[in-house]
């Protein structure tokens, strides 16, 4: 049975919506609390730290205890700050451009040495709608797979028009580039105003060089309507569930990877967690939060580091997932999972007691994809 894989999601003061009221970490716009999360998570050898994510999908920004900062710049100073672990950050398909998520997450591959991934952020455009001051571009879900689907594809190619062997800095001949390993990708994406034949014309090629993982990994979440469950299973590397028991949770697994085969696929179940040193200690911290603020809907652990990685090991049993995304309900509670919780699953051998690879896709077990374009006249 192969070890779980575990990432944490590191959102304003934590993952319930009263976690500023408690947390003894710096509130608000802060770096020094988001760089002391993401050296605590590194020193457990986690996966990937998560920036982002909000509480609730489906809720509005107002509702959410989010990070108040940018994920991608957030991201980019997380680098500076870890070596090992794997930084993914959430930017939306919705409002941006293919070429522009191509290039800074090819940018951000290459300063990190290969430890990024783009959490492809969907189903929140409604929400986001009157701030940025225009409507999606679709409203029929199959619709709006279609296109993002077409999206991610346009940025996989991007990533992919510069060949491994491209960039020659040959100082003796003068040769920067290789012309012939830089390939424009022609997309042809249909015609303004419809979508028939697609919704993107990309001529590329990226102006970046191919990023260190190839392809950095796409994230989705698993979508609430099952009809973009199929979608998601064939795009995705990773896919973040919320499932509230652990029937659930492995039905759901069995059903994306199903969807997924014969593609690799990682599912990791999102799970809240509030850490106290006994049982009671831990009840009572739950319950303070929630006398102050309702709890977020979602699979919820309230209890010791101890019953923790018994959860976990269970989870791994019971074959409900590949490992478990991690939202502290207050972020403090890093520090009791990270040096009590991490030593017992370890010891246990439910988790990796080092790194043995320096990408995030090695961290993953995915394999480094070839480029489509590889010996393309």
């Amino acid at each position: 049975m192969s070890a779980l894989h575990l990432t944490v999601s590191l959102a304003g003061s934590g993952y319930h919506p009263a976690a500023w009221r408690v947390s003894r970490l710096p509130i608000g716009p802060n770096a020094a609390a988001i760089q002391f999360a993401a050296r605590a998570a590194e020193s457990g050898k986690l996966d990937a730290m998560l920036l982002g994510l909000p509480v609730d999908a489906s809720a509005g920004a107002d509702k959410v205890n989010a990070l108040p900062l940018d994920p991608l710049p957030l991201l980019g100073s997380l680098i500076g700050v870890t070596r090992r672990i794997g930084i993914a950050a959430a930017w939306t398909v919705d409002y941006t451009e293919p070429f522009h998520v191509a290039r800074v997450f090819a940018s951000l591959d290459h300063l990190s040495y290969g430890r990024t991934a783009w959490i492809a952020d969907m189903f929140g455009a409604e929400a986001l709608a009157p701030r940025i001051g225009r409507p999606p571009q679709t409203g029929d879900m199959a619709e709006y797979c279609e296109r993002a689907g077409e999206f991610i594809d346009v940025v996989k190619k991007l990533w992919d028009s510069w060949e491994d062997a491209a960039l020659a800095l040959d100082k003796a001949s003068g040769t920067f580039v290789e012309p012939d390993r830089v390939h424009p990708i022609h997309h042809e994406g249909g015609h303004e105003g419809g979508h028939e034949g697609g919704f993107f014309t990309v001529r590329g090629p990226l102006n970046v060089p191919r990023p260190p993982q190839g392809n950095p990994l796409v994230i989705l979440h698993d979508p609430t309507n099952p009809d973009a469950r199929p979608f998601a299973a064939a795009t995705a590397d990773v896919i973040l569930t919320s499932c509230d028991s652990l029937p659930r949770a492995r039905e759901r697994y069995c059903e994306l990877q199903a969807l997924a085969s014969p593609r690799p696929l990682r599912v990791l179940a999102n799970i809240g967690v509030t850490l106290g040193d006994t049982e009671a200690a831990a009840q009572r911290r739950a319950a303070e939060l929630d006398a102050m603020a309702p709890p977020p809907a979602g699979l919820r652990f309230v209890g010791t580091p101890e019953q923790l990685v018994e959860l976990l090991g269970l989870w791994q049993r019971e074959g409900a997932c590949d490992g478990l995304n991690v939202l502290p309900a207050v972020l403090d509670d890093i520090e009791p999972f990270i040096e009590q919780a991490i030593p017992l699953a370890q010891r246990g051998g439910l988790f990796r007691s080092d790194y043995t690879g320096a990408s995030l896709r090695e961290h993953f077990g995915l394999t480094r994809p070839a480029s489509r374009y590889e010996g393309a006249a």
